[in-house]
C-alpha cells in the first residue's frame, strides 16, 4: 500500500485494535452470565449473548493485524528479530502469568500454599498454559512469531494467486471442515475424522495471520468486498440466534458459533478488516491531529490493556444479574465495560511512566 508511509501510523489498524480490545472486554464480561445460567429466555441472557456474539471478530482480527504489520518486516537477523519481537512477548507472558497465578491462588482460592509449592505450581502452569484463561493468546502469538523469519520470506516469494490458494485451502480445512465436524457431532455425538485434512500448515491461527497480510497488501474485487460485507453483517445476526437454538437443544451454553474458527466469526472478522481498510484514506483526511493522537495512544496500549483488563474486571466490575430487565442489563454492561476499559488504559499509562516497570510487565511496549 504505497499511500501508507513507513513513519506514519495506519489509522484503520489503530481503530481496529481499539474496537478489538473493547470487544475482548465485552467477551470476558458477558461470559460470566452466559456460563452462570441455563435459562436462555431471560432478557439479560439475550443481551449478553448478543453482545458476546457481535464481539467475536476481535481475536481473529488481532491475529490479522499482527500478520499485516509484522510480515511486512524484512528479517535480516534472527537474533535481532527474536530480541525485538519475541522476547518482549515472553517477558510479558512470564510476568502476567506470575501476577495472575498469585491472585488466583491466594485471593480467589484463598490457598495456604507455601512459596516453594507455589513456584512449582506456577512453573507447571506457565509451561502448560494454566495460570489464567486469557493468556492463551500470548502462547499462540509467540508460536507464530517464532516462525515469522521463515513465513515472511515464504509469503513474499508467493504470488497473489499462491496466497489465495493457501487461504482457500486453509478456509476449507480450518473453518468449513470444523463446521461440518461440529454439526455431525451435535447430531450423532461422534466427531468425524478425515486424516487427509490434517495438514499442519493449513490449520490454526497462522491462516488468520497470513489473511491479514494478504488483505493489507492486495486489493480484492468490488464483488468480493460486497460479498464479505454482506456475509459479515448476516453473521452478526445469525450468531446470537444460532447460539440460542444450539444452546436450547444442548441444554447448556453451546459455543459452536462463538469459536474463533466458526464460519460466522470468520466472516465478521474479514468483513470488519476489509471495511476499515477501505476507509483508510477517508479516516486519515477527516480525523484531526489531536484525535489521531488519542487513537494512536489507545492503540499502542491495547496489548497492555489486554494483559491487565481481567485483573481490573475482577477488582472493580459488578456481575450482570440474571433477572435484570433490558434497561438494567444494557446500562450495567455498558457502564462496567467502560469502567474496565478506562481504568485499564489509565493504569497502563501510569505504569508506563516508569521504563523499568514497562520493561518487566509489558516487554517494553508502551
Amino acid at each position: 500500500m504505497t499511500h501508507i508511509l513507513k513513519d506514519k501510523r495506519v489509522i484503520f489498524i489503530d481503530i481496529l485494535r481499539i474496537l478489538s480490545i473493547i470487544a475482548v472486554i465485552i467477551l470476558h464480561y458477558t461470559a460470566d452470565l452466559l456460563t452462570r445460567t441455563n435459562d436462555f429466555n431471560t432478557t439479560s441472557w439475550w443481551i449478553s449473548n448478543f453482545f458476546n456474539s457481535i464481539s467475536r471478530f476481535a481475536v481473529p482480527v488481532f491475529f490479522m493485524i499482527s500478520g499485516s504489520m509484522i510480515l511486512r518486516v524484512e528479517v535480516t537477523s534472527y537474533r535481532h528479530f527474536y530480541v525485538k519481537k519475541v522476547l518482549p512477548l515472553i517477558i510479558s507472558l512470564v510476568s502476567w502469568s506470575f501476577i495472575y497465578a498469585i491472585y488466583k491462588q491466594y485471593f480467589i482460592l484463598k490457598s495456604n500454599m507455601g512459596i516453594f509449592d507455589f513456584l512449582l505450581h506456577f512453573a507447571y502452569g506457565l509451561v502448560s498454559d494454566r495460570n489464567y484463561i486469557h493468556l492463551w493468546f500470548l502462547y499462540a502469538i509467540i508460536a507464530i512469531y517464532i516462525t515469522v523469519p521463515l513465513i515472511s520470506k515464504l509469503v513474499k516469494a508467493c504470488s497473489e494467486k499462491d496466497l489465495r490458494y493457501y487461504l482457500i485451502l486453509w478456509f476449507m480445512i480450518s473453518v468449513v471442515y470444523k463446521l461440518i465436524s461440529d454439526i455431525v457431532f451435535r447430531i450423532t455425538s461422534e466427531y468425524i475424522s478425515v486424516p487427509i485434512a490434517n495438514i499442519p500448515l493449513f490449520m490454526g491461527y497462522l491462516g488468520y495471520f497470513i489473511l491479514g497480510y494478504y488483505l493489507y497488501n492486495y486489493s480484492i474485487s468490488m464483488k468480493a468486498k460486497n460479498l464479505f460485507y454482506n456475509l459479515g453483517m448476516i453473521s452478526l445476526f445469525v450468531t446470537p440466534v444460532a447460539t440460542y437454538f444450539a444452546s436450547l437443544y444442548n441444554g447448556t451454553l453451546d459455543e459452536m458459533f462463538y469459536g474463533n474458527y466458526s464460519i460466522t466469526t470468520f466472516f465478521m472478522a474479514i468483513g470488519a478488516f476489509i471495511f476499515f481498510k477501505e476507509k483508510e484514506t477517508a479516516l486519515s483526511e477527516q480525523i484531526n491531529y489531536k484525535v489521531k493522537k488519542i487513537i494512536s495512544s489507545i492503540s499502542k496500549a491495547s496489548f497492555s490493556i489486554y494483559l491487565i483488563h481481567l485483573l481490573v474486571e475482577i477488582l472493580v466490575s459488578r456481575r450482570l444479574e440474571i433477572d435484570a430487565n433490558l434497561l438494567q442489563t444494557a446500562f450495567n454492561l455498558i457502564f462496567n465495560v467502560g469502567i474496565i476499559f478506562g481504568i485499564s488504559y489509565i493504569t497502563v499509562k501510569i505504569l508506563n511512566l516508569n521504563k523499568y516497570i514497562t520493561q518487566v510487565l509489558f516487554g517494553g511496549k508502551s
